[in-house]
């Protein structure tokens, strides 16, 4: 080492600059739940997977017995595209888009000729973080405003999840019992096995 005290400080100063500039570039990753998530979410892109509605309530009659097909699923850098056919029904598009610290989940209904339904585009914003394999999404303002517009205020309280795990894909719609109707528990799963 020298003992000239101005090399001394530059060797200091190269060296605290290769520092920060080796963890600026540092590639920035996530470890939050709903990045984790969507990135399994994607491992689904391409593909067409089938599946059937697993619960038995009465509402869910038309579906029941029906083969059920999603996609093929559609991937752009923040958004899911998974079309949902029920039988020959192909009208019904799932859409997960992720933000800055939240996952927002639409539906995406549709009337034969292609023109939007009066009930599409509901959905909310994922909550408390779930977890990498579990998003829970209730139904945000602009969702209950085009429910109350169209009769059916009584799905204000709904609430979507969809689970992945053990090779399949789980969608749920629930909400609470009120002294007008019973509880929804509508549950339909997807073989997504590689």
């Amino acid at each position: 080492m020298t003992d000239n005290p101005f090399a001394a400080v530059a060797v200091r100063t190269l060296f605290f600059s290769s520092c920060f500039f080796i963890t600026s570039c540092a590639p920035e990753t996530s470890d939050s739940p709903t990045d984790a998530f969507f990135d399994n979410l994607t491992s689904l892109c391409e593909g067409t997977f089938t599946g059937q509605v697993i619960s038995d309530q009465a509402a869910d009659a038309d579906w029941i017995g029906q083969t059920l097909v999603v996609g093929p699923v559609t991937c752009a850098r923040d958004v899911v595209r998974m079309p949902l056919a029920v039988g020959e029904d192909r009208s019904r598009t799932w859409v997960v888009s992720r933000d800055s610290d939240a996952l927002e989940f639409r539906h995406e209904h549709t009337e034969p000729d292609g023109s939007p339904s009066a009930v599409t585009e509901y959905g909310g914003f994922s909550r408390d973080g779930g977890t990498a394999t579990l998003q829970a999404f209730p139904a945000d303002d602009l969702t209950k405003v085009n429910f109350t517009e169209n009769g059916i205020a009584v799905s204000n309280a709904n609430v979507w999840t969809f689970e992945m795990s053990d090779g399949m894909l789980t969608y749920t719609l629930a909400r609470p019992a009120t002294e007008d109707n019973v509880a929804r528990d509508f549950r339909a799963q997807f073989d997504v096995t590689p």
